[in-house]
């Protein structure tokens, strides 16, 4: 559920999609659609229609829980998939034709900025004054409405997701028990740990084939490694203003520490290279002891370990405290992707419609149905509360990678500390994990990215990564680094860039 569809492009300009909305933002919300004709007469379907990316097939009929759907909510409901390597033509082809959908699905303003402006045209609806009127929809987290809110107002219904349990360690349990350790809670004692699963033999197989940490260092070390130290999430908040995290102090004591880490084997030296798909490998293979991945993944990844050595376990536990004290976590967005609906064709008694189907399907039995049938004929309930498709839902073309695609979902907590089959005691255990987090959001969500930033932003990321990577491995000095920052901070569209992102943080401030 989690994968993303990036690098967008955008094949018009902001210019010529502001003229092309105009008349969007300036369209009458006319009269209710599904009006009684008179006579008692039942009042018409109100036509629905949703466009959504697709990760596989698309049904080829009617499925029957559509139907269910039209018949529950006096609805006509049309749900266009479209294949997720194909949306960003289309969706930029139904923009300059102006001929939007009722509601259609924007996986990230910073790769589809023309929606940004679209927004600023008036092009849909501002859903601020109506969420707090549907229940399930209002039971979100309140900074998953925040962090999708655009200049301090929300125009989109965001697929949620949860805010928590994509950082924490995973950590090899039996070798701690082997080396008479415990697991990590400070900085201090994560050093330790790590240079001890480096040195001390604890497979016990008599050889030196151990690391402490797998990290990914390709294309650039996850911001996690600064964040942890209090280096803020992206962009720091200091008396109202953001600075980039990486100009913070705490950023370059978080390099003096990751460098010393490396040095004594802490880190597995394929560092540079390695990436984030490669933890699982590296872990169930033997080779190191630790990794920072979604809680759930410890359990996941021990299934496999132990098939080759039964004794394992991995175990998921809290980020250790940073020196000042605090466990630092950056909090994940709490959606993927957000679906805007269309002023123009939707009046304010259509909008409350979808709403209503919305908020339906925020609801566990509204997003069963939607996104897997009829209960017991399409998908069964396991006694661990999991879903399950049947062969018989297969067939219609239920599927979580499609129809699961076009609503927003209810949310979930502990998403990423549980999957089907997990012992009990053990997502017990990654629940404790996911309660201890005190997470903090990144400023800069639902921002579009500075005409700066579009302009250089690849050759400035490629830069801040190599020198991050070459700084842990000790290629280049703290002084280098020092060096480095200043030279940013004194490039004319570097801070046209910061001021930029900053102006755009205010507007979104705003009440």
């Amino acid at each position: 559920m989690q994968t993303m569809v990036k690098k967008w492009t955008v094949i018009m300009t902001a210019a010529a999609l502001s003229t092309a909305l105009a008349a969007c933002g300036n369209a009458s919300t006319g009269t209710p659609q599904a009006a009684n004709s008179g006579g008692g007469k039942p009042a018409a379907p109100t036509d629905i229609s949703i466009t959504t990316l697709a990760f596989s097939a698309a049904p080829t009929g009617e499925l029957e829980a559509v139907k269910k759907l039209n018949e529950k909510f006096n609805i006509n409901l049309k749900i266009n998939w479209i294949p997720s390597a194909q949306i960003t033509e289309k969706l930029n082809a139904l923009l300059a034709s102006r001929d939007l959908p009722d509601a259609l699905f924007v996986e990230d303003f910073n790769y589809t900025p023309a929606f940004l402006n679209a927004i600023d045209q008036g092009a849909f609806w501002d859903l601020t004054p109506y969420i707090k009127n549907y229940p399930n929809l209002a039971k979100y987290p309140e900074n998953v409405y925040k962090n999708a809110s655009v200049k301090g107002k929300l125009y989109s219904v965001p697929r949620v997701r949860p805010l928590d349990g994509h950082e924490a360690v995973l950590i090899r349990k039996d070798w701690l028990d082997t080396l008479g350790m415990q697991p990590p809670k400070t900085m201090d004692e994560l050093a330790a740990v790590l240079e001890a699963f480096a040195k001390k033999d604890p497979d016990g197989n008599g050889k030196a084939d151990t690391y402490g940490a797998v990290l990914a260092g390709s294309p650039g070390p996850a911001s996690y490694l600064l964040s942890m130290f209090g280096a803020g999430t992206k962009w720091k908040e200091e008396n109202g203003s953001l600075i980039p995290y990486w100009w913070t102090p705490q950023a370059k004591d978080a390099l003096v520490y990751w460098n010393k880490a490396f040095k004594t084997g802490g880190i597995m030296p394929d560092f540079p290279v390695l990436k984030t798909a490669q933890f699982k490998d590296m872990l169930v293979a033997g080779k190191a002891g630790l990794a920072i991945a979604n809680v759930v993944d410890a359990y996941k990844y021990n299934v496999e370990l132990q098939k080759a050595n039964p004794k394992a376990n991995l175990i998921a536990v809290e980020l250790p405290k940073a020196p000042d004290g605090k466990a630092y976590y950056e909090q994940a967005s709490g959606f993927y992707g957000q679906f805007l609906i269309n002023k123009k064709s939707v009046d304010e008694a259509k909008l409350k419609k979808i709403l209503e189907l919305y908020d339906y399907t925020a609801s566990v039995e509204g997003y069963n149905l939607a996104v897997y049938g009829t209960q017991d004929v399409d998908y069964k309930v396991k006694s661990d509360g999991f879903v399950e498709q049947t062969e018989e839902g297969k067939k219609k073309g239920y599927s979580g990678d499609t129809t699961g695609q076009w609503v927003t979902g209810y949310f979930d907590k502990y998403l990423r500390a549980k999957m089907s089959g997990i012992p009990s005691d053990i997502y017990e255990a990654n629940k404790k994990v996911v309660d201890a987090i005190s997470s903090i959001p990144d400023p800069t969500y639902g921002l579009s990215k500075t005409a700066p930033f579009q302009e250089k932003g690849a050759d400035w990321d490629k830069k801040l990564n190599d020198m991050l990577v070459n700084v842990i491995i000790g290629k280049n000095s703290l002084d280098d680094w020092d060096k480095f920052v200043k030279s940013f901070m004194d490039d004319p569209s570097f801070q046209q860039h910061v001021k930029e992102t900053n102006e755009a943080y205010q507007q979104k401030m705003k009440k």
